[in-house]
């Protein structure tokens, strides 16, 4: 059959297999699906796609000829010349710079070219790569912005071959051949990729036009041209291809790897321009969101540098000091949205885990006071989200904060005690006040509703333990003014419950007793919350509940008198003069149970929370079994 009689017969059928089912017989539309069969197995069928690719204005068509075109290269590659390779790869790149393509088709035949030029380079080197991206640079520095976009197309394409990833096109090669392709790629051509993209958006924020329309797009390409770059996977060669793929699947579920750079780069890298021109990028496009996340993973990548490239220490040092320089200098220009946070607090987690304590120690203050800000920002906004169960950003960006000050507090080498000492205090405040009511907090009466709405699917201990945790761990770099604190509002809720349960009592207040009952136990319920996680290192049930060292260290300090403690908290003294400040919470703790007791006793059982309840019964486990019975295995040093 001639080229002509199969084009017929390809849109005849394409008519059939698109119809609606009422104009169609099951037995035409079987036809027309073995006619496609048969054309997926065509040889040497470069110049019938050429003539479809010219003449068809059937997309069903056009996607099969594209199809066919990729499949027929890498099945005939042995059996074609490098000048009808050579042909196919020009013809196509012309096709796409002059013809309005649909994107499926578009994607597909991009990709076709990424294979040519990646099967061609085991045997010239590279050289044809070379040429091309040649030709592509000069294409988006000189042509019409749609030719622009589409040779940035084309380079991502090829970035995606040359990556080894479960996602490259299948091209007929081992995977030995593959690596080595990859590690040629990575060695010539990925640094002048990163070097030429980075170079055209600096022409385009200095240009001073707004990222709008055609031009956003454009920008968003080549901001994922380097996004891709520094999010490389630098994987070695000797892990199957199965374990990359599960490499793959862990870092698409949490992160992408670090930024590991060879020494190749340092003169690219270490440059103090090139990462203030990124804080630069980011401020010139933040305000659209379609082109900030990009920016931000590049900001979060480029903070998580490691490898090579810095492995002196004074390098590593210098990298830091020009980061955080022009980190600060972009924080005191702008304030962060809510899509933001996440990114700019991935910023400070990589930070903090790919630089040593002592290096962060040494960055200015000002990064730790808005390390503290942003905290305390998310913190409110995260309460307000819990409200609204729309988006959990303020949340999952608060987690990663958290997790900083946890990396921070526990491995403290270079931070003196009085520079934690305020920053912490503040962050314990700002969580303390969002989770009580007025006037001592913020809560509002819809956060509360929707707590009495999620009391029965979830434990809010096991729902917020890993924040409770770290501002546990963050209560005790500020012991006496925390431990102040609470014991204050557990007085203070202590005498409003006795108070509340005296007059249901003697009838001189409902039994339901309202609204501020409600309030008052959910007070109490995070009060203890918040105390217990203060009191010990680890809260997980079932894990073995230990004194924290800063909480053995404040009481010794406190010269409190053993005597005086114990009459405090067996009830049998008031006075607070000389009391061992953990016995004191205990001793109001004891308070709020006993009075629990009275209730059930006085019949006013159902009155009490039984969230609370179970929050009490947890609290005096957890100090009966860590600080009333020790594993002198375990303590080396134990309170007198």
């Amino acid at each position: 059959m001639d080229n002509t009689a199969m084009f017929g017969t390809l849109e005849a059928a394409a008519q059939m297999l698109l119809a609606p089912p009422n104009l169609v017989t099951s037995e035409q539309r079987q036809q027309a699906q073995n006619v496609f069969l048969e054309f997926r197995s065509t040889k040497n069928p470069y110049q019938l796609c050429r003539e479809i690719l010219e003449k068809s204005s059937s997309d069903y068509v056009l996607f099969e000829a594209a199809g066919l075109l990729k499949s027929a290269l890498i099945r005939e590659w042995t059996l074609l010349s490098e000048s009808d390779i050579s042909s196919l790869r020009e013809y196509l790149l012309n096709y796409l710079l002059r013809k309005d393509t649909p994107p499926f088709l578009r994607e597909k035949l991009l990709q076709t070219i990424a294979i040519i030029i990646k099967r061609g380079s085991i045997d010239d080197g590279g050289r044809e790569r070379k040429a091309l991206l040649g030709e592509l640079e000069k294409i988006i520095l000189s042509s019409t912005i749609n030719q622009q976009r589409l040779a940035c197309s084309l380079i991502l394409a090829i970035m995606q071959e040359y990556a080894i990833t479960v996602k490259s096109a299948d091209v007929g090669l081992i995977w030995e051949v593959h690596f080595r392709l990859k590690k040629s790629f990575e060695a010539l051509d990925l640094k002048r990729i990163f070097r030429f993209t980075v170079g055209v958006l600096e022409q385009i924020i200095r240009s001073g036009h707004r990222p709008e329309g055609e031009q956003a797009l454009l920008t968003k390409q080549l901001l994922t041209i380097v996004e891709t770059v520094l999010c490389w996977s630098h994987v070695s060669p000797l892990l199957s291809k199965r374990l990359i793929g599960a490499f793959e699947a862990i870092y698409e579920s949490d992160t992408v790897p670090a930024l590991r750079l060879s020494m190749n780069w340092r003169d690219t890298i270490m440059q103090p321009e090139l990462i203030a021109l990124f804080f630069e990028i980011h401020m010139y496009v933040r305000s659209n969101p379609e082109l900030a996340g990009p920016s931000l993973t590049c900001l979060v990548q480029l903070a998580s540098l490691s490898g090579v490239v810095v492995s002196a220490s004074n390098l590593k040092q210098q990298y830091l000091e020009n980061y955080v320089a022009s980190f600060l200098n972009m924080m005191a220009y702008i304030q962060p949205v809510e899509k933001e946070m996440l990114g700019i607090s991935d910023i400070y987690r990589r930070l903090i885990q790919f630089f040593s304590p002592p290096m962060i120690a040494a960055t200015p203050p000002a990064f730790l006071q808005n390390l503290t800000t942003l905290t305390c920002h998310c913190i409110r906004g995260s309460v307000l989200e819990e409200v609204s169960n729309e988006d959990t950003v303020w949340r999952e960006s608060l987690n990663k904060f958290l997790h900083t000050w946890s990396s921070v507090v526990h491995d403290s080498d270079g931070f003196s005690n009085e520079t934690l000492l305020n920053p912490c205090i503040e962050i314990f405040n700002t969580y303390l006040q969002c989770r009580l009511a007025p006037p001592d907090g913020t809560r509002s009466a819809e956060n509360l509703e929707e707590d009495i709405k999620g009391e029965l699917e979830e434990d809010e201990r096991k729902l917020h333990s890993n924040a409770l945790l770290t501002i546990g761990a963050i209560a005790r770099k500020a012991p006496a003014h925390c431990s102040h604190v609470l014991f204050t509002l557990l007085q203070d809720r202590s005498k409003r419950l006795e108070s509340q349960l005296q007059l249901m009592h003697m009838g001189k207040l409902p039994v339901s007793g309202g609204e501020q009952l409600v309030n008052l136990f959910e007070d109490l319920h995070w009060i203890l919350m918040i105390t217990g996680h203060f009191l010990a290192v680890d809260c997980t049930e079932g894990e073995t509940v230990m004194i924290p060292p800063e909480i053995v260290q404040f009481s010794i300090m406190e010269n409190a008198n053993i005597e005086a403690s114990l009459r405090y908290l067996v009830g049998e003294s008031t006075s607070t003069e000389n009391v061992d400040p953990v016995l004191k919470l205990v001793g109001e703790i004891l308070r709020i149970s006993a009075w629990e007791c009275a209730a059930l006793e006085a019949g006013l059982g159902s009155v009490f929370s039984p969230e609370l309840s179970a929050t009490i019964s947890w609290l005096l486990k957890i100090w009966a079994n860590s600080y009333l019975m020790p594993n002198y295995f375990v303590y080396s040093e134990v309170s007198s």
